[in-house]
């Protein structure tokens, strides 16, 4: 028996978009919410960037990689715009955190693109991670250690069951 597939109409649905700007890649995901807490990704995308090329030596993100992160942004903008996304949250992760020059890569892409990017810490991108597991696995009654290995940073969750007890973190 064939599963029928129902996709609401923009106007019916709440389509949402995540930019997950990260040390050497870019993603985008779009998704749509179901009920019981459930989603259905209608897209997703991943550019390679390499922001971070140069960042343990210069401090500064890659020039290079900043132009490719803007076109990718654009491009992303523009998919998220076909698929009628009502809200998109762009967040940045290790390369655009400890670069001396990531807030300025921030405002222009405010600037150039009127999008906000959130920069955010390794304890919240650890949670991000962990949340992303809890919701895939079964973990009641479990020991876990949940590894978020990235380009420019690693962070290990330990948690019992759906309880984060300790994070711990490096840069790579």
């Amino acid at each position: 028996m064939e599963e029928k597939q129902i996709l609401l109409t923009p106007e019916l649905s709440y389509r949402l978009g995540a930019i997950d700007v990260g040390s050497n890649s870019i993603r985008l995901i779009i998704a749509e919410p179901l009920r019981e807490w459930n989603y259905r990704i209608l897209d997703e995308e991943k550019s390679p960037v390499r922001l971070s090329k140069g960042l343990s030596v210069t401090g500064h993100l890659s020039p290079e990689g900043v132009q490719q992160a803007l076109d990718a942004l654009r491009r992303m903008k523009q998919i998220a715009i076909g698929f009628q996304v009502r809200e998109l949250r762009v967040i940045a992760t290790c390369a655009v955190r400890e670069a001396s020059d990531g807030a300025a890569f921030v405002a222009r892409v405010k600037q150039e693109l009127d999008l906000d990017v959130e920069v955010i810490s390794a304890e919240r991108e650890a949670h991000l991670a962990f949340t992303s597991v809890a919701r895939s696995f079964q973990l009641d009654g479990k020991h876990v250690a949940v590894a978020d290995t990235g380009g420019g940073s690693t962070e290990i969750i330990l948690a019992s069951g759906n309880v984060i007890e300790a994070i711990c973190g490096s840069a790579n």
